[in-house]
């Protein structure tokens, strides 16, 4: 008898105890939604500016951007999801904070890798196109030299008698 005294009340301890980090997974939750629809409602325009921003980009890249909008859109649908439920559906809210989880992995996962190669791709393509402007550049100042050393060499002057002299 004592025995199942002793048990009964450690049980209960326990259930106590998991109710509790439910209960604050759940409210911690909420906060976190409300969090979580403001940032997406800032991030969301950015990635579409960027999605349509008319600069070519190859269709790997363009699908990323694509599925990054479609999860942030979700992520949006969740955090609502998470607002309209009631604090009293336990298991219902213990699943969408495990959605919650799970999705704020997924943009982490995706902002420390694929952001970042997508940044270092833009830099290293802007890279080559400045060298490439830079060239042009370069090109049309040694055709302006030669036409200006061409024009002090004219009919009656000395090479060595410049513009300058």
């Amino acid at each position: 008898m004592l025995f199942n005294e002793l048990l009964a009340g450690e049980l209960l301890t326990e259930l106590r105890l998991e109710l509790e980090a439910i209960s604050h997974k759940s409210c911690f939750c909420k906060s976190s939604a409300d969090n979580l629809i403001t940032s997406i409602q800032q991030l969301l325009p950015i990635i579409e500016e960027i999605k349509d921003s008319g600069v070519e980009r190859p269709p790997f890249r363009k699908t990323q951007l694509n599925d990054f909008s479609q999860m942030l859109r979700g992520g949006l649908e969740l955090a609502r999801q998470v607002l309209d439920s009631s604090r009293w559906n336990v298991y219902k809210n213990l699943r969408l904070s495990r959605k919650m989880e799970k999705f704020e992995k997924q943009v982490q996962r995706f902002i420390s890798g694929l952001m970042q190669a997508h940044l270092l791709a833009d830099v290293q393509q802007m890279m080559s196109e400045t060298m490439k402007r830079f060239d042009r550049f370069e090109q049309r100042l040694d055709r302006l030299e030669q036409r200006l050393d061409a024009m002090n060499a004219g009919p009656g002057t000395s090479s060595s008698a410049g513009i300058g002299s």
